[in-house]
């Protein structure tokens, strides 16, 4: 991969909020080529190779592959690859509210409806944190 990011040339490169945090936007610059992915030595399909730069230490890099098509324009791929965060951090929190991890069960259809069940209990505690915070917020609204 190395030899491919060489090519990027600094022209190249594009700062691009992906998303907010708790430490406030997430801004990075962020480059993308296109390279065949193989195995074994041998050429594979042409996928998006998409480098992430910290804009604070321009010597830190991430790496994604993506099989987004050829037309895709950087932002689109950066935004998605920016959407990681709040998908692991949905998973943790299911984890530790709802027992995502804690299953025991030998086939596929019982996981599905494990999961499934989990992740439902989960958005229903999710919506609920939403409305009981937007009512208090709606309220502190009202009363200025």
């Amino acid at each position: 991969m190395a030899s491919r990011t060489a090519e990027l040339t600094s022209a190249g490169w594009q700062r691009i909020v992906v998303a907010a945090d708790s430490k406030g936007p997430r801004l990075y610059e962020w480059a993308a080529v296109r390279v065949a992915v193989g195995e074994h030595g041998w050429p594979g399909p042409e996928r998006w190779l998409l480098v992430r730069r910290s804009a604070s230490d321009p010597t830190e890099y991430a790496y994604y592959l993506s099989n987004a098509s050829p037309e895709t324009p950087l932002g689109t791929l950066a935004r998605v690859a920016g959407a990681r965060w709040p998908i692991e951090q949905c998973f943790e929190e299911g984890q530790g509210e709802v027992g995502l991890d804690q299953y025991e069960v030998r086939r596929y259809d019982s996981w599905q409806r494990h999961i499934t069940l989990a992740l439902l209990a989960h958005t229903f505690l999710a919506d609920l944190r939403r409305q009981a915070v937007g009512g208090v917020i709606s309220r502190l609204i009202m009363h200025q």
